[in-house]
């Protein structure tokens, strides 16, 4: 059964309640909307449990009709007729009921109702035998009670009202009505079921505090398994991320390239791969200084994540001034179409290099690669050499350019 509801509430309200739950003294309830949640909480917590216990109830009501042929065989018939007529299929209609979610809310008010009904149903039973022997629907009021009240889990705030009214009922009925026996009887009756209730009141207000404090165990547990989660989170982006320039690092590259060659095996398409790297950036950091090399370097990585658009795509720092773009299922020839509006991308960001040998601005050259996997010659090891091959040939043919492995 799952007990975990969406947390929706502020998490230092939830503190300060189980900072403060020492101090409640006897009070139960919590502020709003916390309370309307941990109403949800509880029916959800016991809606197997109460299942279970209206089985049982179920079944000792069948059993227990052994009571009925005690009494004489005129006035069998009523208590027969309550017992299998009303409280039987009340029972199985609560059952029903129970196991609504959509009935969470009501809950309460029906196992409250329920059992007022069974020991009204019971008192009207011993009312109607003119026997003595009557007397043990009266104690059977008693069973009702410890049945709905706490095997069932009434909460408190509808126990008392339970208790008060059947109290206040068996005293009407027993003092106030013709019932067979003493008033002797009906005195011990009536504070056997009197002390039931009070027992059975202090059982269910312990078992609420419990439960109360369980919850905010539970709504506080969620929160930390929330920071958790975002810690992993953040760390797993940390072990992934480039620190520099916030794109994919090396690490994240070849485990990234490994995955996607497999299944571009398995589905039998293309992986194409750019290596990218910014020209002349030596003599870049040589005059304009290390802060602004770092800046640069980040700017490049931004425009390369703008180009990598699909889930696969993937842009990363190779290392130094040398970037890489993933493109599983793209063909050499949609390959250097990207590589290309790059090279014109970052050429028309007109970023000052007025140590350039070829220009008066920041540039880039790029070399594109692209292979049907095979498993065998046809890697990973391969495709980044074919890359690189063209790279270098990007450079040596004058730089701000892309070049293919295949005009090698």
């Amino acid at each position: 059964m799952a007990l975990l509801h969406r947390v929706t509430h502020d998490r230092a309200v939830y503190e300060a309640a189980w900072n403060s739950r020492n101090s409640y003294g006897w009070r139960l309830p919590f502020g709003e909307p916390m309370e309307s949640d941990f109403l949800a909480y509880y029916a959800e917590r016991y809606r197997e449990h109460m299942t279970l216990g209206l089985g049982i109830g179920a079944l000792a009501m069948l059993l227990s009709v052994f009571e009925d042929f005690f009494i004489p065989v005129g006035e069998r018939n009523f208590p027969l007729f309550i017992r299998f007529g009303l409280v039987l299929p009340a029972v199985c209609l609560l059952f029903i009921l129970i196991q609504r979610p959509s009935l969470a809310r009501w809950q309460q008010p029906i196992l409250m109702l329920s059992t007022l009904g069974g020991a009204t149903a019971f008192l009207l039973m011993a009312f109607f035998v003119t026997s003595s022997l009557g007397r043990i629907y009266i104690d059977t009021v008693m069973l009702i009670q410890i049945f709905g009240l706490v095997l069932l889990r009434m909460q408190f705030s509808y126990a008392i009202p339970s208790v008060l009214m059947i109290i206040a009922g068996a005293s009407f009925a027993l003092l106030r009505l013709p019932f067979s026996g003493s008033v002797h009887d009906h005195l011990i009756g009536l504070m056997l079921i009197t002390f039931a209730g009070l027992l059975c009141l202090v059982a269910n207000y312990l078992i609420e505090r419990s439960v109360r404090s369980d919850y905010l165990q539970q709504r506080l547990l969620e929160f930390r398994q929330q920071d958790l989660e975002a810690s992993n989170s953040n760390l797993q982006k940390l072990l992934r991320s480039d620190a520099l320039t916030g794109i994919f690092n090396r690490r994240h590259f070849d485990n990234h390239l490994a995955d996607e060659f497999r299944r571009a095996e398995r589905a039998n398409y293309p992986m194409a791969l750019l290596m990218i790297d910014v020209d002349y950036f030596k003599s870049y950091n040589d005059t304009y200084g290390h802060q602004a090399g770092d800046e640069v370097l980040a700017g490049v990585a931004q425009t390369l994540a703008t180009f990598a658009r699909r889930p696969g795509d993937v842009a990363a720092r190779y290392g130094g001034e040398e970037f890489a773009l993933i493109l599983p299922g793209s063909s050499e020839e949609n390959a250097m179409v990207i590589a290309e509006e790059i090279v014109a991308d970052i050429y028309a960001q007109n970023l000052p290099h007025k140590s350039s040998r070829i220009s008066d601005r920041l540039t880039v050259s790029i070399g594109v690669a692209s292979l049907q996997p095979d498993g065998m010659k046809q890697n990973e090891a391969a495709l980044i050499a074919n890359a690189d091959q063209a790279l270098y040939l990007a450079k040596n043919t004058g730089r701000n350019r892309a070049r293919s492995w295949s005009s090698i």
